[in-house]
């Protein structure tokens, strides 16, 4: 795995519902999931990195918002995720069975505005070292 297990821990797991037309979110680590101002990533099994974000609010309600989104575009109802998208998530689980979330919480730098996590500089980096299939900043 590409990820440091130290500093990102398991949080959920990604599958498809019974139907196999949708997605569902089950959060593994309750406590993980409570961290706000993180970092995460969805993976496959092998450690790939499909999808890397970060979140402002707890990383949980983050994680379990891709149900919504990715269903909502399943169904033909549009949103916030493309239908080529959603369906490259469906494509994903069917290949692999499961994507487990990850999740860090980079330590609060002191800086001239304050105290400050890095997300943003890790998210980007990560990107760009990565190149995730789901992320559409990857170019």
């Amino acid at each position: 795995m590409f990820l440091d297990h130290d500093q990102f821990k398991p949080a959920a797991e990604m599958r498809l519902g019974r139907d196999k037309s949708s997605i569902r979110v089950t959060v593994t680590d309750p406590k993980v999931c409570e961290l706000c101002e993180a970092v995460y990533v969805w993976i496959t099994a092998d450690g790939k990195p499909v999808r890397i974000g970060t979140c402002g609010a707890s990383a949980g309600k983050r994680l379990l918002s891709y149900p919504g989104y990715i269903n909502r575009s399943l169904a033909g109802h549009g949103g916030a995720t493309p239908k080529w998208e959603a369906l490259k998530w469906l494509g994903l689980l069917t290949a692999h069975g499961m994507l487990t979330a990850v999740v860090h919480q980079p330590e609060p730098a002191l800086t001239a505005a304050g105290l400050i996590r890095s997300c943003l500089d890790i998210e980007r980096q990560l990107i760009h070292q990565h190149r995730p299939l789901l992320n559409r900043s990857r170019q």
